[in-house]
């Protein structure tokens, strides 16, 4: 009998191991390291992100590449921004621009540090299985704990309601919009939203027309977040219609065109010529 409970706890113990590990695999990212006295905020009291774009400047290329093998001999500068997220957060009264451009930049560079804390690998998805790179591990962000997840999810979509975010956060993958080279802030936030959404479903690899067989390719991120462009459109081709030339746009509006959506490309979006080992 003794016998028995002995093996009834230790497998408890084991499956109870098992379960925090699949659960919470990854320790929290982002604690302060200490040390070194960091600037967060800018003379107008704004929270600045120019450590983050101090980062973009010089490991990301003009495809929105990224140089990972670089960025991880060379850490200290995104983790002093990572420092400042660990423990700021926008305030309740904070501006539509000022919070959404804070959530942009911290999901993008959380990105970054998820993949070069698993570096070198080939894509997002060998990370962590079931999509555990976006939903099980966890960051420090304003002293409360996320997951990429929460913070696409239940933060910027949720709260701020604009279908053009989904041209601004990237996932790391090759089929994401492309990383810009500076971080955002709320001054230029809505012409660089614009401008991201213009420049992405401009990008024949996204979104491509074929006037004469009547279809139109779309991104996956199309169908994924459809209720999203809903939201703030009639329909999704309604949305993309705004961004094309005239001619594609009035061929759109006859309605003469089917959809088909264009397998995601989970690839990493790492610059080309940079090594990389299957992870």
């Amino acid at each position: 009998m003794k016998s028995a409970i002995r093996w009834l706890i230790g497998g408890v113990t084991v499956l109870s191991v098992l379960g925090m590990w699949f659960l919470y695999p990854h320790r929290v990212e982002g604690e302060a390291q200490g040390g070194k006295e960091i600037q967060a905020f800018t003379t107008d009291g704004q929270f600045s992100h120019e450590l983050f774009d101090q980062v973009l400047q010089k490991y990301v290329d003009s495809q929105g590449r990224v140089d990972y093998a670089g960025l991880k001999n060379d850490p200290g500068t995104l983790q002093s921004y990572l420092d400042l997220l660990a423990v700021n957060a926008p305030s309740a009264k904070a501006t539509f621009q000022t919070g959404l451009a804070f959530w942009i930049n911290a999901y993008n560079a959380l990105t970054i540090k998820g993949v070069l804390d698993h570096y070198p690998t080939t894509s997002v998805r060998k990370i962590k299985l079931f999509g555990g790179f976006f939903s099980r591990i966890k960051f420090r962000v304003g002293g409360r704990s996320y997951t990429l997840d929460n913070i696409e999810h239940d933060i910027i979509r949720d709260e701020f309601g604009d279908p053009r975010i989904h041209f601004a956060l990237v996932c790391a993958s090759v089929g994401c919009p492309i990383l810009e080279k500076r971080a955002f802030v709320p001054e230029t936030l809505e012409e660089r939203l614009d401008n991201a959404t213009a420049n992405f479903i401009n990008n024949p690899e996204k979104v491509r027309l074929d006037h004469e067989n009547g279809v139109l390719y779309l991104s996956q991120i199309f169908e994924w977040y459809a209720e999203d462009f809903e939201d703030t459109h009639d329909s999704v081709i309604n949305f993309i219609s705004e961004y094309l030339p005239e001619a594609d746009a009035a061929f759109l509006e006859r309605g003469e065109v089917q959809i088909q959506y264009v397998e995601y490309d989970w690839r990493l979006n790492a610059q080309v010529g940079v090594e990389t080992k299957q992870k």
